[in-house]
This record gives C-alpha cells, sequence and structure tokens, in this order.
C-alpha cells in the first residue's frame, strides 16, 4: 500500500479514521494524505452568504489540517489538501485521479442532516471509490 487517502472533518469518527491512518502508515510505509472539502451544500444556502460562507469553512478545514500534521509521529510521510466541492465526489475523484490504495475515513462526520437527507458521504464513497476503503467506527 503506497497511498492512504484519510478524509477529514474534525469529528470523532474522523479522529479515528486518523488513528487507523497513522497506525497502517507504520507498518507498511505509506504517504498518507489527510483531505478536508470544503462542502459547497452547506454553503448554498443564500448566494449573498456563500463565499463567506466558503471562507468561513476553508479556514476551519485549514484549521483542522495544522492540528493533524502536528500530533502526528516525527517522520510520518503525509501530505494536507484542501478542496472545495461536494464531499464524496471530490474523495472518490481524488482518489481516483492521484492512484490512491485505500480510503480510511469515519462511518459518519459531522453533519448528520445531510447524511439523512442526501445519503452519507461514508456511503458514497464506499459505492464508487476505485480502490478499498475503510471505515473507521
Amino acid at each position: 500500500m503506497k497511498k492512504i487517502l484519510v478524509p477529514v472533518d474534525g469529528s470523532e469518527e474522523s479522529e479515528k479514521a486518523i488513528t487507523q491512518a497513522i497506525h497502517l502508515s507504520g507498518l507498511e510505509s505509506s504517504e498518507v494524505i489527510f483531505y478536508f472539502v470544503v462542502n459547497i451544500q452547506q454553503a448554498a444556502i443564500s448566494v449573498h452568504l456563500c463565499q463567506e460562507i466558503i471562507d468561513s469553512l476553508t479556514e476551519e478545514g485549514n484549521r483542522i489540517l495544522g492540528e493533524i500534521k502536528e500530533k502526528l509521529p516525527e517522520g510520518m510521510k503525509c501530505e494536507t489538501v484542501l478542496d472545495v466541492g461536494i464531499p464524496y465526489e471530490k474523495i472518490v475523484d481524488y482518489a481516483t485521479d492521484n492512484g490512491v490504495d485505500l480510503i480510511i475515513m469515519g462511518s459518519r462526520g459531522l453533519s448528520l442532516v445531510e447524511g439523512i437527507l442526501m445519503g452519507s458521504v461514508s456511503r458514497n464513497v464506499l459505492e464508487q471509490a476505485p480502490c478499498s476503503v475503510l471505515i473507521a467506527k
């Protein structure tokens, strides 16, 4: 396993995925990519507030990615990536375009409403991913 993609959102379930990725990367000497997607569906509430919300979510994503990097073991090969779009689509596209071998993600993120209305991100990734998916609970 050379590349592990870990979508993160700051949730408790996301933290479990991070822990799994750190453990597996040590066993396999894999590169880990921590990936935060600014969810444009959350920003689409109002045309006037859209950019303001995207900016706020981007700031939050950068904070989360920074905190993850601070907690990693010294010498661990990793990258952080922030993207904007519909989370499950961006995750699947990134995995496809970058030759990811494994996606490790939490079973549920921060948005319970989104999971109910649109199907959970983890379920959609599991169904559409071009590689194996490990769901951390």
